[in-house]
């Protein structure tokens, strides 16, 4: 039985290693296309102050929730990104 279990963590481990090789791969595939279609990087670092003026004055106004959707609409960053961005304004 403990060999079973073994084997299956084993095979697990290398299920995990071939997936990720695998995003690794696709990964690379997507920044060639972007790079290629002219596509810029979505970052953070790179937000218009335009933007950033509109997520200060949320934050101004206690609209968190608001300025974090906001940023995540037009950025297309995740949650937790957005929220610790808009926590650090």
């Amino acid at each position: 039985m403990d060999y079973m279990i073994g084997i299956l963590l084993l095979f697990m481990i290398l299920s995990i290693n071939s997936l990720q090789s695998s995003i690794n791969r696709l990964n690379q595939k997507l920044n060639k296309i972007a790079n290629h279609i002219g596509l810029e990087e979505t970052s953070l670092l790179n937000i218009k102050p335009e933007l950033k003026n509109e997520l200060l004055d949320l934050v101004n106004q206690n609209k968190k929730v608001k300025a974090i959707k906001r940023l995540r609409d037009a950025t297309g960053v995740e949650l937790i990104e957005a929220k610790e961005y808009v926590d650090k304004l």
